[in-house]
């Protein structure tokens, strides 16, 4: 079976950005992920968790359009835009860069005009994206001054000041202390009134408290009526 990329009707009752149906993505003989399906639907915060390896990155590249699948069916909402930040990225942080001219980059639009200047409205949406992330008044701070979560954070603000409707994060907090993951999560929860978020994440301690919907994905998808249903699996040991 081919793969298939589709355009996704919605109604005022039920919206759903994306459906995947049946999805199988491999590398060579390996399949990093084999017949999963879910949707995610709109303004919702939905976690991964899974092994290592498992297919968690595999997937979200898939969801937002990075990597197509050998086999199955997506299904994106009629005029989706996706957001993707990965788990490592790399900045030259001796670059004279502030924190306000790294979320402005988010504002750009995808045909640029030479020596054009941002709009009082792209300052805005900078500046809102600044504050909404818990960085307000670094605006004028080099991106090297800043901390790894707050790098995180100024990153997510440049991704969320874009007009993208659905931001899919890669372990977000990987290599952050307890506190910096805690508040970086809380931040994400926040947004999903605005943005559709999707992470994969090994914080097992709080993603269930901020989930509307998990997925345990290794290899294939199992999904469960609640987060916390999931988490008292995991919990109690039960192989999955």
């Amino acid at each position: 079976m081919s793969a298939r990329l589709h355009c996704l009707k919605t109604s005022m009752e039920t919206r759903t950005d994306i459906q995947l149906d049946h999805i199988r993505f491999c590398y060579g003989e390996v399949c990093a992920v084999h017949d999963a399906s879910f949707s995610l639907p709109t303004h919702t915060l939905t976690v991964l968790v899974g092994p290592n390896g498992g297919g968690k990155s595999t997937l979200i590249k898939m969801i937002t359009g990075l990597t197509k699948p050998d086999a199955g069916r997506i299904t994106f909402r009629k005029g989706l835009e996706t957001g993707y930040i990965p788990q490592n990225f790399a900045f030259d942080t001796a670059f004279p860069l502030t924190v306000e001219d790294l979320v402005l980059q988010g504002t750009l639009p995808r045909t640029i005009r030479p020596f054009s200047r941002y709009s009082a409205s792209q300052r805005g949406k900078a500046r809102q994206a600044i504050a909404q992330v818990g960085l307000k008044g670094f605006e004028r701070r080099g991106i090297g001054q800043l901390s790894g979560g707050q790098l995180k954070r100024a990153v997510i603000a440049r991704v969320f000041a874009s007009d993208v409707n659905l931001i899919a994060l890669d372990e977000p907090d990987a290599g952050l202390d307890v506190d910096a993951a805690k508040e970086l999560l809380e931040i994400l929860n926040n947004m999903k009134h605005q943005k559709t978020i999707v992470l994969a994440s090994h914080n097992l301690n709080h993603v269930f408290s901020i989930a509307d919907q998990a997925l345990y994905v290794n290899q294939s998808i199992q999904t469960f009526a609640s987060p916390r249903e999931l988490q008292d699996k995991l919990k109690g040991g039960i192989s999955l």
